[in-house]
């Protein structure tokens, strides 16, 4: 006897949805399906795959449809938009299948890959999709530079990965979908070139300041602290306030991060005062950053 119940539960966990084989494993005939179809208690969402809640019809519930419909992952743009790397997903689902094997009259873009690992893989709100690394590779053959470089940017700020990983990627590119590895290999080169550019302009905006306000400023200045040597880009040692520049995104893994953190609270405690800037801090309000500092650096030398 088919088991209600059971159904509903499904359906919490698929948007409203079910396969045919998941309805069968339930005890619904092929009868009793057809009937719930034709009744239009469901309705079908796409091959192999019906509504058994029916509600409104959404992006999310689209592309769930797709992937149970092809038995793949939810890729390319689709994964990242679920994985808030960008902002919009593609007007039709983007999938990736292991094989040639999918229902042809499936309404979405479908990739074919000879191999899918376990760690291409993850599950967002119930929908099967790429992982973050993987999803990011497959992403370069389908977008432009920027829209992969603000995904990528996107990606390490939000901690989902690091550059260290995505260079790892790169290495095995060929075992993961190698006409990805070109994009974000340029991407990866261009975050470096971000980085060297940014701590540049903050050097000329540090150098304009100490000029209008004839302030002694020392550069990668070292202070022994807690039994600890530090480095700090620049700093003002008889005022006790130093300025760190974060780059595009703070390009660094887990470990990375946690010693920066760590090695400011260090100095804080012993009475230092950070002052952290962006890339955009320094290519928006350029003005606004010399004026703080100099802010600071008066108040502090009162």
């Amino acid at each position: 006897m088919a088991s209600e119940q059971e159904l509903q539960r499904l359906a919490a966990r698929q948007h409203g949805l079910a396969t045919r084989s998941q309805l069968t494993k339930l005890g619904f005939s092929r009868h009793q399906i057809e009937a719930r179809v034709m009744s239009h208690r469901w309705r079908r969402a796409a091959p192999s795959v019906y509504d058994v809640a029916p509600g409104s019809i959404d992006e999310r519930r689209t592309l769930h449809a797709a992937v149970l419909s092809s038995g793949g992952l939810s890729s390319h743009r689709s994964a990242a938009a679920l994985h808030e790397l960008i902002d919009r997903p593609p007007l039709k689902p983007e999938l990736v299948v292991a094989g040639a094997t999918f229902p042809r009259t499936l309404d979405a873009s479908v990739h074919r890959s000879r191999t899918i690992g376990p760690k291409d893989r993850t599950r967002i709100d119930g929908i099967d999709t790429t992982s973050v690394l993987r999803t990011l590779l497959d992403l370069g053959t389908v977008v432009d530079q920027m829209t992969l470089s603000l995904a990528v940017n996107r990606a390490i700020v939000t901690r989902k990965t690091t550059v260290l990983r995505l260079l790892a990627v790169v290495d095995v590119g060929p075992r993961m979908g190698q006409r990805g590895i070109g994009p974000l290999r340029g991407v990866l080169d261009h975050f470096r070139i971000d980085r060297e550019a940014c701590e540049s302009k903050l050097e000329s905006l540090l150098d304009e300041a100490v000029a209008a306000q004839r302030l002694p400023t020392h550069r990668q200045h070292r202070a022994s602290v807690a039994g600890r040597r530090y480095r700090m880009d620049f700093a003002w040692p008889d005022h006790m306030v130093f300025v760190e520049v974060d780059g595009l995104a703070e390009h660094t893994e887990r470990r990375a991060f946690d010693r920066d953190r760590r090695r400011q609270n260090d100095l804080v405690a012993a009475g230092w005062l950070p002052l952290r800037y962006t890339w955009t801090d320094l290519t928006q309000r350029p003005d606004e950053v010399v004026a703080e500092i100099v802010a600071v650096l008066t108040t502090r030398a009162r």
